[in-house]
């Protein structure tokens, strides 16, 4: 990934988790979401051979970012943004996709969040939403 990719990245998080408008939220959330994902090596489409799997296992730790993961943070925060504007639509389907898009282990706090919240949007849903949405469970 070149600088100029990470820095747009970065950006976009930065200015979703500081946002308030929902629309610019949702361009950067799209930004963060088309951002590469990161391929494990036993994950990769190429064989790669044990013994440079052990090499990149034993490696000392760096400093690196997950895009997943500032994608799903920004999902949260957009998310409850829209909760807090009574953009129940929005909120609601957020919180719904965080669930079904981000179901690895690493992501399970925000699933959790996502989760709590749409406990407590089903509690006190408000009369305008429509009966036709389905909660993901």
């Amino acid at each position: 990934m070149q600088d100029q990719e990470f820095l747009g990245i970065w950006d976009a998080y930065n200015h979703c988790v500081d946002g308030s408008d929902i629309q610019l939220m949702q361009a950067n959330l799209s930004v963060l979401a088309s951002a590469p994902k990161p391929i494990s090596l036993d994950d990769s489409p190429i064989p790669v051979p044990e013994f440079l799997k052990k090499l990149s296992t034993a490696r000392g730790s760096r400093l690196a970012v997950d895009p997943r993961a500032m994608a799903v943070s920004c999902s949260i925060h957009l998310a409850e943004v829209a909760q807090l504007s009574s953009d129940w639509p929005t909120a609601l389907r957020t919180f719904q996709e965080i669930i079904k898009d981000y179901p690895e282990s690493q992501y399970a706090f925000y699933v959790s969040k996502a989760n709590q919240a749409l406990e407590q949007l089903t509690t006190v849903q408000p009369v305008s939403l429509s009966t036709q949405q389905v909660l993901v469970q």
